[in-house]
């Protein structure tokens, strides 16, 4: 029987590895452009706002909310709220509510950038009812939010990366995430490829690779949009 391969849930590379399948999340540049992924998640980064005018930010909202309606998305996102950027909490939660709406109307789940925000994604959740899936990625929350998040909304999910390679605490909430919620992804960084993320979080699970990759392809096919 031939291996499944290894599931990236959130990658900027242009191109995913062999022997691995990637949700590829396209740039600002490659909003116009058509994936090379099998998969593509699209949505306006919160950092962006610092950078770009209201108006490009329309036009952004735009071009993600064309690839939706047209099917040609299997997430919306990255998108999310960052508390590095305090002075942008307000614009940062609109954008993410926009979102939010966007993903209920088309039924697509949100990939989630989130830094010391797990608080307010919890106000959120108190305030609206989410029915797709959330995925946080590369999260460095407590036990405690992951817990709080799932009560709230049972379609959350969350990723790890690199952290899993240079954290310890990261390692331990890994062995703490309920296997149905998990996923592994590489992001923009380079120092690990995702089967080197994949044996990390194997070994911090105590598990075989073999069952860590059907598990996550079972999360991953659960949550797939149909259209």
């Amino acid at each position: 029987m031939k291996a499944l391969p290894y599931l990236d849930i959130h990658s900027h590379r242009r191109l995913p590895l062999e022997e691995s399948v990637a949700v590829g999340c396209l740039s600002m540049d490659e909003l116009n452009l058509e994936t090379t992924h099998q998969y593509t998640s699209a949505g306006v980064h919160p950092w962006w706002i610092e950078d770009y005018s209201a108006e490009e930010i329309e036009k952004l909202k735009i071009h993600v909310a064309n690839l939706a309606h047209a099917h040609k998305l299997w997430a919306i996102g990255e998108t999310g709220i960052d508390r590095t950027l305090p002075e942008l909490m307000d614009q940062q939660i609109e954008l993410f509510l926009w979102h939010l709406d966007l993903a209920e109307k088309e039924k697509l789940p949100m990939v989630i950038h989130n830094v010391r925000s797990g608080s307010d994604f919890l106000e959120i959740l108190k305030d609206r009812k989410a029915t797709t899936p959330w995925i946080f990625h590369d999260f460095r929350g407590s036990e405690q939010m992951m817990r709080d998040l799932l009560r709230l909304h049972p379609l959350s999910y969350f990723s790890f990366g690199l952290s899993i390679d240079n954290s310890q605490q990261v390692r331990e909430l890994v062995s703490l995430v309920p296997l149905e919620s998990l996923f592994l992804e590489t992001d923009s960084q380079k120092h690990l490829d995702i089967h080197d993320i994949y044996l990390r979080a194997a070994e911090a699970l105590k598990m075989d690779i073999d069952f860590l990759k059907s598990q996550i392809w079972m999360n991953f096919k659960r949550i797939t949009p149909e259209h």
